[in-house]
């Protein structure tokens, strides 16, 4: 195993799903609120990352990775003015490694995963 895999294992995922999409055009989707992390890579392209309560929008390019720790509710998009799909609508059913595509085929191309993890009871925290 590499040394992500080695440490993540160590916290005992719960559930995990793993997808993507491909955007082409001008496009925005939104990602409702999550339970877990959520990690993210731009293989391809570059975009928005604007996260919900926070006050700026960060631009990522080819090769950026970004997680979110919190659950909160974000939006990815090629020009923040765009109207966002519901990350929902992409995704009917949970397929799991399934690339969701927006627009036809575009430039950009992201991968992700969500991952839960079981409680950890306090007196266990040290064996982590």
């Amino acid at each position: 195993m590499d040394p992500l895999s080695d440490v993540l294992s160590l916290l005992k995922p719960r559930s995990y799903m793993a997808g993507g999409f491909d955007a082409g055009g001008r496009w925005a989707i939104r990602f409702p609120q999550h339970p877990g992390i959520k990690c993210y890579a731009l293989v391809s392209g570059q975009c928005w990352l604007a996260v919900e309560g926070v006050p700026d929008a960060v631009r990522l390019e080819t090769g950026d990775c970004f997680v979110l720790p919190r659950g909160w509710a974000f939006r990815l998009a090629s020009d923040l003015s765009v109207t966002p799909v519901d990350a929902k609508m992409l995704y009917p059913t949970r397929v799991p490694g399934g690339i969701a595509s927006l627009n036809c085929r575009g430039v950009v191309l992201s991968t992700g995963v969500i991952a839960t993890w079981r409680a950890v009871p306090r007196d266990d925290a040290h064996s982590v």
